[in-house]
């Protein structure tokens, strides 16, 4: 009961949340349904129900406009009413014969269903989801869903298992939603709150254009749609940023979505001439009842009377229409009787029929003629003839056949026909389904028709729109304008692919011939339709002209039609041929916002929706008998669908789909709703795509590239800018000349002299902010500038082979030009103000002009003459040239400039130099000296940019216009190339006419040994070398490398600058892996540069021009911040900010230890002294200081500790035998001698220095907040004269100088000879040498020699490493084995005897071992394995016990991995931790499943007994004390650890309130756990709990832990010797052993099986042998085997009964207790999973367990649960691995969700926030003091979402 009155609450709970309209209020002007559905204004009270539950029609009162006929009246398909008398009665009184159609119902036959309402339909037609019998009745069936489905409690709907408790409502009735429970959501104030998702996510994350929230509810109401949407001309912009026609703006209807289009709306008199509508705005007069709809809300149409009658009707003089039979029926059925008038009358229908054709009729009045049903009467009153029932639309399904006096029915192949004898349905051969397949934007889903299945198809997307499909190939495609590309994939949402990735703006429609096999979709954005095949390849703009917004597209290969809606200015549907041809305007009247667009295929009809129309309409494939469908009840319909009688249709403001009767738009209903954002929606099934004629056959009709159909053939197509050679089959190769240019976003062409001047979107992947573009015709290569990626790039002129050519060391390049003579590229600086030059590969980079340039940008080169031309816009702008090898720089123009760009040189006739100048808007030219300048016209484009010349034409772009336009070379017959270019930056045509040059550099390259440059005569050429090198004094080589040269660290690159040259420019290392590379140095010995990386956690080395890159230090690291090399001890010493020490090794990385632990607090900065024996630090934690010590680290001394800050930078001179240091806070570079005396202030007023360095007279330090390299005098005399060296590096880190030519004094190595002596590790000391041990071993008493391997250790996993912690020696340092190939390991344990390590690694599904220093590592086992969560070794039996949670058995194998055999595999529920006690013979462990327990058995898998099954949360590590005989564990959602005896009793909580512990182990008086949450290793009493302490901490990922004592394993059994006499297994019992054989035995051993000691072996391959008390029931759950019993058969008989009676009895007792325990326990676990929620956590493939990893000077780390990888990791929040960018000191971590994909760099299950609080949120309990160090977090500033 308890448990009922609870589910009760938390159901209505639910229900109350779910209806709480303060989480979905509405804007203005729209009403709110109160199901967070809103609906227009305007549709309130107007006489139909919009809202589900009708509450816009509630309290309405008299309805304004009622579109339903009074109760004692029919409503005809027209929308007609008629008495309810007339139906049925032979009559067209509807004028669409509607009342005569469905009469009377015949008597059903064996094969068929009688319907409730007395129809027939098929019985095969039953419960296939149509509703035939149109009451129901043939659909009320029961729906089996699969084991992945949920099924849904109201109408049994079956949607995915994943949708369950997903806090979305999916099904109707909310009961996916309504056990689940809920949990309070708390964000903090720098976060974000995801209301729907139940979600935080960072602040910044808010209006980041992502869909952070997966609902988009993160980007609701920002302003960047407002800034950055561009509306055309007679377009008006709603506020938050969409496009409307403004015609539309205050005319009473709500258009844009936050309702501005109706703001400050001022409604005008209507003059005389003018009808007013009655939403507010005036019309034309003559437009009133003209039969087109001119108002949106049809009000020009109302109460305009009938103007003409159907077939076979009467018009009455009052305006309504009557059946013919009805008149001069002596009944006044007019209103003004006019039916009754003129009537005549023949005497007597006896005289010759009355004179009738057919039917006479005696009235009183005289005989009446009349026609029999099928034939009407013609006007002479008395004659019949045949009615033609299929001139009236409707009639039939499809096939309409007219017969003498009657009509037949037909349907085309595929259908059959109802037994209405008019519908069609679809012949149900292959079983096929039909199903709705609609975008969600963020997701694709799938629902049966009759709602009885619904699921995701793909999920994660960004913003997916338009959809269709592919019925034989299982494709779905989609566009997202959001990302602006079309994807596809196949319906099970596996090979998602990019088809169309590049050129789109607004792809608002798809369309898929399925025949063909080509693609259509429409873009808004470009105004075009554009075809291409399947995969996206021979992309061709169809359709350009007269096109504004092209929406919606349909598609019809048997016809060779494709339609298309266009919602512009003037909104029309359109159809033309599929090749392009024939275009034909379907519908351009009463139209506003036509969206949706669908085929009846069968019936050869269009149907579209108007969005602003609110209405659905059809014609026939050529626009006649265009007939309104609904007209009521569509608030916003966006996309429509058809299947057999039935449309289907998405509504915006119901969030909804819905279906209703093509014909009549009658049984209208809702499908599915509370949906997120319903966009395009199909019919999944083949008779959507049925079989049709293919024009172009299989070889594609012969063409090379498109086959595009028509309506009678076929005509081959060429992509964009390519043409048909003469065979009008094939297309040319290449292109002779197209207009090239760049548009900010991207490279685009035009082909010259083709009738389609159509831009192509060249298919770059890497285009952000494009400037120049220059070409190669000789490789069909083009080149662009980026600013935006700071690169300079290259690719063949269709995209192919895109690459970088120059991508370092690049300020802001503007400016490009290709030297075609040479093979050179030259481009211009704007933001460092030089000139450069390269290859064309971009190799032998060099720096050709650095003083006298501001901001250079366009820049030409004449190889003819030897010169180069470029534009420098500083202030005044200037036009200047020099030799293309940077001599000779002289100004040429310098007055009346303004912005001038564009510069091209025109080789016809005298070589000129032309430009355009934006600021005078002018295009002007000169001599190639200066001379000569004049204007050649003035423009009359406002904002004229980029311009170049070809041939006899010039062109160029205008900003504001956005064209490109052409001319005449001297202005004349201007023609607009293109229009909607927006930013056109630079424009060349590429062309294959370049002069061929000869110059000296063709030939050996000039002499030169690098670069050979052009030059102007008389030189011809000279050389020149890469940047920073010097020319040799022959003038022809370089120095092979710098000699002296500043070397940096910047984040993701190393560089450096020369010292040696006149100018400053960085180098770039082509190191390829750096991702935070934060310290440097360098040891000149080898020549080597070394560095760490904070992300990478490595501290890696590579030779001084990037190559041979290796890794020194890959493990323990955690924020590395300083190093330096001692290059004459040939050590390296480094600080770790994050453990607080400084270790040191060899310069390979061996003899790694741990230096200095103590009293440290953010170590950072390091240096040394070797000629003085010193090593220097700085520290910048509470108490900032820098300290001193030896380089053994003995003698430690504080030299400087007052007015220090954040000491950051630190390094030597040894001219002085000073000590500089840079501190961040207090902007100064300071000095002080050794010993910390005499300090001096260096430099003042520095920003924020990181690091320095010394060289020659200058101190040189890099500058965050500048992002900037600087120097200054070192001797302080000018501490506030700064000099910038070299500006815009960002993320600028370490510093140093090197001077290759000063050598090393190696002869000063202390330990140069026999390492000093040392086996290890030999550390210098101002006396002599120190001999010590690598991290974790010990020296020895000779005070020379170190241990092998310590002799008590603490072993603990830490998913990718396995280390270990000595005992032995107080730092208790971490080392690590040196495992190869660990991904996610989780259990480990040793077996002493043998030096041997085991371990399970779930990610690869494998048991392995090693020696217990970490070599020789082996797989033991690799098949069958699942999930393996723990691991025992049995040391006396040398067996290895395991579990397995992902198959539910435990297991047994040798310590080899041979003879595995399944132990136990009944009973099992997610078995976790296990142990072992071979001296007793016993096996234990825990079981995380529904009931949470603790097992022990023998150890052969016998006498299973439940030793703990209460009070048990996640019973995780199990260890046994075999000193005490306990067991021990831990319970990581109770949060303590527990003990008790072996047989579970005088149970014992021993401690409490330990976060989240996972592993445990028990040696000498202690017991030790690793815990995830804390992150760290602690210990306490064995007996008490106290003497608690941390052995370490900041681990993430701790798993399983043992101790390593040759004291712990111990003992022996009855398998000691000689495997107990067993030839496989030996397990041991309490009673002695058993012998049992392997599941499969793969020796050629013959295994014999005893149990228990018996001497009666069994040859077998697997156990049968009975053990003593073996039960039926213990051999049912495989505990046991039962043997052949010798009892008699009466005592068989007796024990049989007894114990059936005695199972039942305990059946009963265990099932009343069951249901008590559970009731009690449910409510228990209520509260505890309110605050931490997770099932098994680590790597279960359903887990949903999240941890707290908040690490101290970690930032940004999160925990990953990578279902793919089944293993949880640690990632960088930001998908960037940039963890550790930003060395605050602690950053907040948030949880946060994916994105589809997708990618996706969050964690894959929703977080629970509740895990970063503390577990017991009482005030009382929060200010408890702890044991342990322990920060909870803070929740003071938190806010509660419910």
């Amino acid at each position: 009961m308890i448990g009922f009155i609870l589910s009760f609450c938390l159901v209505a709970f639910i229900q109350v949340s779910a209806t709480d309209n303060s989480e979905c209020s509405c804007p203005p002007l729209k009403f709110s349904c109160g199901n967070c559905v809103c609906i227009p204004q305007s549709l309130v009270c107007d006489g139909q129900p919009d809202c589900e539950n009708g509450n816009d029609e509630q309290g309405c009162g008299v309805q304004r406009i009622s579109s339903h006929c009074p109760a004692d009246h029919f409503t005809c398909w027209n929308q007609q009413c008629i008495r309810l008398d007339w139906v049925c009665d032979n009559d067209n009184d509807c004028g669409d014969d509607s009342d005569e159609l469905m009469c009377p119902p015949k008597n059903c036959t064996e094969d068929e269903f009688q319907c409730n309402n007395g129809n027939c339909v098929l019985a095969k037609w039953r419960c296939d989801g149509d509703d035939d019998c149109r009451d129901g009745s043939d659909e009320r069936c029961v729906h089996e869903c699969s084991p992945s489905q949920f099924k849904c409690e109201d109408d049994g709907t079956c949607v995915d298992k994943s949708w369950v408790c997903d806090k979305e409502v999916d099904c109707h009735d909310a009961s996916d939603e309504a056990s689940c429970g809920l949990e309070d959501l708390y964000c903090g104030p720098h976060e974000f709150t995801c209301v729907q998702a139940h979600r935080c996510i960072p602040l910044r994350k808010h209006c980041d254009k992502n869909n952070d929230c997966n609902d988009w509810e993160d980007e609701i109401g920002c302003d960047f749609l407002q800034s950055e949407t561009r509306c055309r001309d007679g377009e008006f912009k709603c506020d938050h940023g969409l496009c409307i026609n403004s015609d539309w703006v205050c005319d009473g209807q709500i258009d844009c979505e936050d309702s501005s289009d109706e703001k400050n709306c001022t409604y005008k008199e209507c003059r005389n001439d003018e009808f007013r509508c009655k939403i507010g705005y005036c019309i034309d007069g003559t437009l009133r009842c003209n039969g087109q709809i001119d108002c949106s809300d049809n009000s020009d149409e109302i109460n305009c009377g009938v103007t003409s009658c159907g077939v076979g009707q009467f018009h009455c003089i009052s305006g309504e229409c009557i059946g013919n039979n009805k008149v001069c029926n002596s009944e006044k059925d007019c209103n003004d009787g006019s039916d009754e008038v003129n009537c005549r009358w023949a005497a007597n229908c006896n005289v010759n029929n009355g004179g009738c054709d057919q039917l006479c009729q005696q009235t009183a009045h005289g005989a009446k003629c009349s026609c029999r049903r099928g034939y009407q009467l013609l006007a002479d009153g008395h004659e019949c003839v045949d009615f033609n029932e299929c001139d009236l639309q409707n009639v039939c399904s499809q096939i309409c056949v007219n017969t003498p006096g009657s009509f037949r029915c037909d349907c085309k192949g595929g259908y059959i026909l109802k037994p209405d004898g008019r519908g069609c349905k679809v012949q149900v051969t292959t079983g096929e389904k039909a199903y709705l397949i609609f975008a969600n934007r963020v997701d694709i889903r799938r629902v049966m028709p009759d709602m009885s299945e619904y699921d995701s198809i793909l999920q994660g997307l960004e913003n997916a729109i338009a959809l269709d499909f592919h019925h034989e190939k299982g494709y779905v495609y989609w566009s997202d304008v959001t990302l602006d590309k079309i994807k596809r994939a196949y319906l099970n949402g596996s090979g998602i692919k990019e088809v169309v990735a590049y050129g789109l703006e607004s792809p608002g429609g798809v369309a898929v011939d399925w025949i063909h096999n080509i693609l259509f979709w429409t873009d808004s954005g470009t105004s075009r339709i554009e075809v291409s095949n399947l995969d996206g390849d021979h992309r061709k703009v169809l359709l350009w002209e007269n096109l504004e917004k092209p929406r919606a597209i349909a598609v019809h290969p048997g016809e060779g039609f494709i339609f298309w809606t266009d919602w512009g200015s003037t909104p029309k549907i359109e159809r033309s041929s599929m090749d392009g041809q024939s275009r034909l305007v379907i519908a351009n009247t009463s139209l506003f916002w036509p969206n949706g667009l669908t085929l009846d295929y069968a019936a050869e009809k269009l149907y579209w929706a108007d969005a602003k129309h609110h209405v659905i309409e059809c014609s026939n494939y050529d626009g006649t008998q265009r007939r309104t469908v609904i007209n009521q009840g569509l608030p916003h319909p966006f996309a429509l669908t058809l299947f057999e009688d039935e449309l289907y249709w998405t509504d915006w403001h119901t969030k909804s789909i819905n279906k209703a009767n093509k014909f009549t738009g009658n049984d209208v209903e809702t499908v599915r709703n509370r949906l997120h954002f319903p966009m395009d929606i199909h019919i999944f099934h083949h008779e959507r795509q049925p079989e049709a004629v293919n024009r172009c056959n299989d070889d594609r009709g012969g063409c090379s590239h498109l086959c595009l159909p028509s309506t009678v053939s076929y005509k081959c197509a060429c992509p964009t800018g390519l043409h048909l050679k003469k065979d009008k089959k094939t297309c040319v190769r290449n292109i002779e000349s197209f207009m090239l240019f760049t548009t900010r976003s991207d490279v685009r062409r035009i082909t010259l002299g083709t009738p389609d001047q159509s831009d192509v979107v060249i298919p770059l992947s890497n285009t952000v902010s494009t400037m120049s573009v220059d070409f190669d015709d000789t490789t069909d290569t083009i080149y662009w500038t980026d600013s935006g990626t700071n690169a300079i790039s290259a690719a063949k002129w269709d995209g192919r082979q895109e690459r970088v050519v120059v991508g370092s060391s690049v300020g802001s390049p503007a400016g490009l030009a290709v030297d075609w003579a040479t093979r050179k590229l030259y481009w211009t600086d704007s933001e460092m103000g030089r000139i450069e030059v390269s290859n064309l590969d971009g190799s032998m980079r060099g720096v050709l002009i650095w003083s006298g340039l501001q901001k250079p940008r366009d820049i030409v080169v004449d190889p003819i003459s030897g010169y180069m031309f470029w534009t420098d816009w500083d202030k005044p702008s200037r036009i200047e040239r020099a030799g293309m090898n940077g001599q000779g720089q002289t100004t040429l123009i310098s007055k009346n400039l303004t912005h001038p760009n564009g510069l091209t040189i025109d080789y016809k006739g005298t070589p000129r130099l032309y430009w355009i100048d934006t600021g005078t808007l002018s295009l002007e030219s000169c001599n190639l000296d200066g001379k000569d300048k004049k204007i050649v016209f003035t423009l009359s484009d406002p904002r004229p940019f980029g311009f170049t010349i070809f041939e006899d034409s010039m062109y160029w772009a205008d900003w504001l216009t956005k064209k490109i336009i052409r001319s005449d070379k001297d202005g004349n017959n201007q023609i607009t190339l293109q229009s909607n270019m927006v930013n056109v930056m630079d424009l060349t045509v590429f062309h294959r006419k370049r002069p061929d040059i000869s110059t000296m550099c063709q030939e050996n390259n000039g002499q030169c040994s690098h670069l050979c440059l052009p030059a102007p005569l008389p030189w011809g050429h000279t050389c020149a070398c890469p940047t920073g090198i010097l020319l040799n004094n022959d003038l022809r080589t370089c120095n092979l490398e710098m000699n002296n040269f500043l070397i940096f660290a910047q984040r993701t690159d190393i560089r450096k600058i020369s010292l040696d040259v006149d100018y400053f420019a960085d180098v770039a290392l082509p190191i390829q892996s750096l991702k935070n590379a934060i310290a440097i140095s360098v040891d000149r010995v080898e020549g080597k540069v070394y560095w760490t990386d904070t992300v990478l956690d490595k501290i890696q080395r590579s030779s001084l021009n990037g190559t041979n890159i290796e890794n020194v230090i890959s493990n323990g690291l955690d924020t590395p911040d300083g190093m330096v090399v001692d290059e004459i001890g040939r050590k390296i010493y480094w600080t770790d900010t994050g453990l607080n020490r400084i270790e040191v090794s060899n310069l390979d990385g061996s003899m790694r230890r741990v230096l200095i632990w103590e009293k440290l607090d953010k170590p950072r900065a390091i240096t040394l002294f070797y000629e003085e024996g010193y090593l220097f630090w700085t520290d910048w934690g509470k108490e900032p200081k820098i300290e001193r010590s030896e380089l053994d680290g003995n003698n430690r001394r504080m030299i400087v500790s007052d007015n220090i800050i954040w000491p950051n930078g630190l390094t030597i001179d040894k001219q002085t035998s000073r000590i500089l240091w840079a501190d961040a806070r207090t902007e100064k570079i300071e000095s002080v001698d050794l010993n910390g005396g005499n300090r001096k202030v260096i430099v003042q007023k520095v920003a924020h220095p990181y690091n320095l360095a010394i060289s020659g007279k200058l101190v040189y330090w890099t500058d965050w907040q500048k992002t900037a390299v600087y120097s200054a005098k070192k001797d302080g005399s000018t501490p506030s004269q700064h000099v910038e060296i070299l500006p815009k590096l960002a993320g600028i880190m370490d510093i140093h100088a090197v001077h290759m030519n000063e050598k090393v004094n190696l002869r000063l190595d202390r330990c140069r000879r026999r390492n000093g002596g040392c086996s290890h590790l030999c550390l210098p000391n101002r006396r002599g040498v120190t001999c010590s041990c690598p991290s974790g071993l010990q020296l020895q008493s000779d005070r020379l020699t170190c241990e092998t391997m310590p002799e008590e250790y603490i072993l603990f996993a830490s998913r990718e490493s396995i280390r270990r912690i000595s005992l032995d020696l107080p730092d208790m340092t971490d080392v690590y084995l040196p495992l190869p190939d660990l991904h996610n390991i989780i259990a480990i344990d040793y077996d002493y005897n043998h030096s041997k390590l085991y371990y399970s690694d779930v990610q690869l599904d494998v048991i392995r071992r090693a020696d217990l220093n970490g070599t020789n590592a082996e797989t033991i086992i690799d098949l069958r394995l699942n999930t393996t969560d723990g691991v025992a070794v049995d040391w006396i039996g040398d067996n290895l016990y395991w579990t397995d949670t992902g198959t539910d058995v435990i297991e047994v194998a040798r310590l080899s991995g041979q003879y595995r055999r399944i132990l136990i595999k009944q009973d099992l529920d997610q078995p976790r931790a296990i142990a072992v006690y071979p001296q007793k013979g016993y096996l234990y462990w825990t079981d995380w499943g529904y009931r949470p327990r603790i097992e022990r058995s023998y150890m052969d898998g016998t006498n299973r007994k439940i030793i703990i099954n209460s009070n048990l949360g996640f019973p995780n590590g199990l260890s046994i004390d075999y000193m005490s005989d306990r067991i021990y564990w831990v319970d990581a959602k109770l949060d303590k650890i527990e003990t008790s005896t072996l047989d579970g009793n005088y149970r014992v909580t021993l401690i409490q309130n330990v976060p989240h512990p996972f592993g445990l182990t028990v040696f000498g008086d202690y017991v030790y756990w690793t815990d995830w949450q804390s992150q760290q290793i602690e210990r306490a009493d064995k007996s008490s709990g106290h003497r608690r302490e941390t052995i370490k901490q900041l681990f993430v990922g701790l798993m399983d832990i043992e101790i390593v004592s040759p004291f712990k394993q111990t003992g022996i059994n009855d398998c000691t010797d000689n495997n107990g006499g067993c030839t496989h297994l030996c397990l041991a019992r309490p009673d002695g052993r058993s012998c049992l054989c392997p599941d499969y035995n793969t020796d050629n051993i013959t295994c014999i099986s005893i149990l228990n000691n018996e001497d009666h072996p069994t040859n077998s391959g697997k156990d049968k042998s009975n053990s003593a008390g073996c039960t039926s029931i213990d051999q049912t759950k495989g505990l046991c085997t039962m043997s052949p019993s010798h009892e008699s058969p009466s005592l068989d008989g007796a024990y049989i009964a007894l114990s059936c009676v005695i199972v039942f009895v305990i059946l009963g007792l265990v099932l009343i207790i069951f249901l008590w325990k559970r009731q009690k326990r449910r409510q228990h676990y209520m509260e505890d999973f309110s605050t931490l929620t997770f099932t098994n956590p680590n790597y279960q493939r359903t887990s949903t367990e999240t941890i707290n990893s908040e690490r101290p000077l970690r930032e940004w780390r999160i925990f990953r649960f990578n279902k793919r990888a089944d293993r949880v990791s640690v990632v960088s929040s930001n998908c960037t691995s940039i963890e550790k960018l930003s060395h605050s000191e602690t950053d907040a971590l948030y949880p946060a969700s994916s994105d589809t994909d997708g990618a996706s760099c969050f964690p894959d299950t929703p977080l629970n926030k509740n895990i970063f609080k503390p577990k017991n949120s009482s005030q009382n309990n929060s200010k408890k003091q702890r044991k342990v160090p322990y920060k909870p977090v803070e929740k003071s500033s938190d806010r509660k979402v419910s």
